[in-house]
């Protein structure tokens, strides 16, 4: 019988492993998880103008207009965390439930926007940029901006009163329906509507600052096309602006995912039809969120990726691994979103330090450091609680940092040699860090009165405001505030999800295994496989070329 040469065995035992390697690791074909999905998401419109004409209504004035037949939705809306920035919180680690938000929050990014909840302090007004620097000055007395307003409160510029009072007309018709249901090419929600002209901060004979909706509205077509179910654009307007910038706050909701998103590597689920409101259910106007970094806890349900995706990981060896050892442990976000701030740099820093003029911005702003195409930082959260910071209570500093939002979970414990015990799941997070004025013999930050600041860069009159409104004495000091911010936006097709050896490779390691509490072992483990697997490949080759 006549042998095989050497060759032919090396080329059947490579043909064979590259058939193994496809079949058993090679990145698959994505897993549709239903046949629903459609090219773009679905607008349905609720034509108004007939009652608008019964009541003689003639011009869109905010929830004015709606309040007559819609009295239980504005109730409804009245107390929603959306209005009123502010809901029961119940998750915070050595804390008893409180009422927080927004409105009593210092965050990490603009401060303050009421003091304690009550007093406004950047919440609405006009600004228009002063003293601009050489080269810029055509655009010396632009508007730049009326405040959070444009953005928190979904209303016409009037605080939102005590959500225990019943509310008054006044708070009823002050809430600005179309913020959420207008169609955002005759309506836009957030900052492009005040830019634009079409809602317009107004002084009233009080003196107080409200929003007028522009008499050059096309009435007739913003009735026609009014929005049952409000749109991924009308959020988006609001959200991937937050921050005060352009993709500078929430990680993965950028402006590039306004219209028709045709990159699935950017957003898989806005890409094949998907609308916010799909994931983020409302229930009475109120919307349902359990992030660790966000203050929003409505009472509807919060979806779970298997409520879609009941088949999960089909590859016959790598699928019975994942299915087997990670559900416990690895959050489904951590592999399948592996980058963030894909097109738009996002903002990692600020320095409420220095104030340098923003070209882009077209005004003056605290010094800002982005980042582009980045990639998370893993942590441990039980999903069940988070370390907070609730303002105005004192603070705690170590090593001048201040642990604004933390996800709270024990790192990963040994209990045998092969086996650790662990709580909760790692999942993926943008850090944001901000150097902020502090008040050390209080122990709390000092807020910043906005509008000094953007209009003409006069950062110390700015926290002489907010520190004569809230009492507080700035000396000098700064504070770092710290925001781990869940990443859950941006799913990328399954082909583009972290492999295994992207964490527990022997040289490449995006994981990091000792601040999760698992030390050197992943790294060990893996390295011995590979060395035992290469030392048996090498053994087999050099006995078929022997033989």
């Amino acid at each position: 019988m006549r042998r095989w040469k050497p060759w032919i065995w090396t080329a059947i035992v490579l043909s064979g492993a590259l058939f193994v390697w496809v079949w058993y690791f090679a990145p698959h074909a994505p897993v549709v998880a239903k046949p629903t999905l459609r090219e773009q998401p679905e607008v349905r419109y609720a034509d108004h103008r007939d009652a608008m004409a019964e009541v003689g209504i003639e011009l869109y004035e905010g929830g004015k207009s709606c309040v007559g037949c819609h009295e239980d939705e504005a109730r409804d809306v009245f107390r929603s965390y959306h209005y009123q920035m502010q809901n029961l919180v119940d998750d915070i680690e050595r804390h008893p439930a409180v009422r927080y938000g927004g409105k009593v929050a210092y965050n990490d990014f603009c401060g303050v926007i009421f003091w304690q909840g009550r007093q406004p302090l950047s919440f609405i007004g006009w600004s228009a940029l002063q003293d601009p620097p050489e080269g810029y000055g055509y655009l010396e007395g632009a508007f730049i901006g009326s405040g959070c307003s444009m953005c928190h409160g979904v209303g016409m510029g009037a605080p939102p009163e005590p959500i225990d009072r019943e509310p008054t007309l006044a708070q009823l018709e002050n809430i600005d329906c179309l913020e959420c249901h207008g169609d955002p090419e005759l309506y836009p929600s957030g900052p492009l509507a005040v830019e634009e002209g079409l809602k317009v901060p107004v002084r009233t004979p009080e003196g107080e600052v409200r929003y007028a909706i522009s008499a050059e509205q096309d009435f007739d077509q913003l009735m026609r096309r009014i929005v049952a179910v409000p749109s991924k654009d009308q959020c988006l307007l609001c959200h991937a602006f937050s921050g005060g910038g352009p993709g500078f706050k929430r990680p993965n909701l950028e402006p590039s995912l306004l219209g028709h998103v045709t990159d699935e590597n950017q957003d898989v689920h806005l890409a094949r039809g998907l609308a916010c409101i799909d994931c983020h259910a409302f229930e009475r106007h109120d919307v349902a969120l359990r992030s660790p970094d966000t203050w929003a806890r409505g009472s509807a349900e919060v979806p779970e990726c298997t409520d879609c995706h009941e088949r999960r990981h089909t590859k016959p060896l790598v699928g019975w691994i994942l299915n087997t050892f990670h559900p416990e442990k690895v959050a489904c976000q951590t592999c399948h979103i592996p980058r963030y701030a894909k097109k738009t740099p996002t903002d990692t820093y600020r320095d409420w330090s220095r104030v340098v003029f923003d070209p882009e911005l077209r005004h003056w702003s605290p010094e800002i450091e982005k980042g582009l195409n980045l990639r998370p930082e893993y942590r441990w959260w039980n999903e069940k609680t988070r370390i907070a910071y609730l303002y105005p209570e004192p603070a705690s500093v170590e090593d001048g940092l201040l642990i604004y939002q933390e996800p709270a979970g024990e790192i990963a414990r040994r209990k045998s040699l092969m086996k650790f015990q662990t709580e909760g799941l790692i999942f993926p997070f943008k850090v944001h860090e901000a150097r902020v004025p502090y008040d050390a013999l209080l122990q709390k930050p000092v807020p910043v009165r906005l509008g000094p600041v953007f209009s003409s860069g006069r950062l110390d009159e700015g926290i002489e405001a907010g520190a004569r409104v809230t009492g507080l004495e700035f000396t000098g000091g700064y504070v770092t505030m710290v925001r781990y911010m869940a990443i859950n936006h941006g799913v990328e097709p399954a082909e583009n999800a972290l492999f295994c050896f992207d964490c527990h490779g022997p040289t490449v390691r995006k994981m990091p295994w000792h601040e999760l509490g698992y030390g050197r072992f992943p790294e060990v483990v893996i390295s011995i496989f590979s060395l035992i697997g290469l030392v048996f490949g090498v053994a087999f080759l050099y006995w078929l070329i022997r033989s």
